[in-house]
């Protein structure tokens, strides 16, 4: 009788013609999609409150706030929406350490020293060719900031000063979530640097998936410090740019993220988040829209 052979195993064929997925760098080319939203809302839009009417003003503009609060998103923003409205401000980094908003659009004036006396000096040079020239200015002054304060403190009344000489001083407080993140505001506010139109911007990047704007921010909010910087300063929340390490990866204004005129070009989610954000970003700020140059 025959001896009966082993089975060799067989090892599955893949069908004619299949191909196997494998994740690459490669980005989406396709036609932008119209998505609305990626995500159904939480929670309901913030109130839009409004700001004192800045039209036809040249105005200095400062962003100030711990680091990774959304200082340079921020100008980045106010910046892009300014030369899409015909508007040409000078962008000046105050941070000779990180120069973050430099890396975004050219000609940002920096000053050429560390030293902190220097670059006080620098900064208040760039004040009174501000005032004199009657030209707008956005002015990133860097995380824990103390040239501003320092300028606070050896000319009191410092913002009605320059509200004095014809420019609005315009002031951006950013915060996320921690308590701390006040410090700074609660700083300039006891050196008396309080112009008439300030800002607390809330910056929803740092709440917890799963949480919500009012329970992420409730240490903030219910908190007597808050309570005395919001009398006097017009609150707006920041939505989350999802997309944000996309971006800031190809050193790209918003608006060509967005409209995919970028190499290589977002995907198209990432496209749909960018635009999302923008348009939130018109509607949160709407309030405040006469304070851009």
């Amino acid at each position: 009788m025959p001896e009966d052979k082993p089975q060799t195993p067989t090892t599955p064929t893949k069908p004619s013609g299949a191909t196997p997925y494998r994740p690459s760098a490669t980005k989406f080319t396709g036609p932008r999609a119209n998505i609305i939203s990626l995500a159904p809302p939480k929670e309901s839009e913030p109130d839009i409150e409004q700001g004192i009417d800045l039209t036809g003003r040249a105005k200095i503009i400062f962003a100030a706030g711990r680091g990774k609060t959304g200082k340079t998103t921020l100008l980045r923003w106010l910046t892009e929406t300014s030369i899409r409205n015909g508007g040409a401000p000078i962008l000046a980094d105050v941070d000779p350490s990180n120069a973050t908003f430099s890396a975004y659009f050219a000609d940002v004036a920096r000053p050429d020293t560390d030293n902190p006396a220097g670059v006080a000096t620098w900064l208040q040079g760039l004040i009174e060719y501000c005032i004199t020239e009657r030209h707008s200015a956005l002015i990133d002054l860097g995380g824990g900031d103390t040239t501003l304060r320092s300028l606070a403190t050896e000319m009191p009344g410092l913002a009605t000063h320059i509200e004095a000489a014809g420019m609005a001083p315009v002031m951006f407080h950013l915060t996320g979530p921690q308590p701390e993140d006040l410090l700074p505001a609660l700083t300039l506010a006891a050196r008396g640097f309080t112009p008439t139109a300030q800002a607390l911007v809330l910056n929803e990047y740092g709440i917890e998936p799963g949480s919500t704007r009012e329970r992420a921010f409730a240490r903030i909010t219910t908190s007597t410090a808050y309570g005395n910087l919001a009398a006097d300063c017009v609150k707006l929340w920041m939505p989350r740019l999802h997309a944000a390490e996309a971006v800031e990866s190809r050193q790209c204004s918003f608006a060509a993220a967005r409209d995919g005129t970028i190499t290589p070009p977002l995907g198209l989610f990432d496209a749909a988040r960018v635009r999302v954000w923008l348009d939130a970003m018109d509607h949160r700020f709407a309030g405040i829209r006469s304070w851009i140059p």
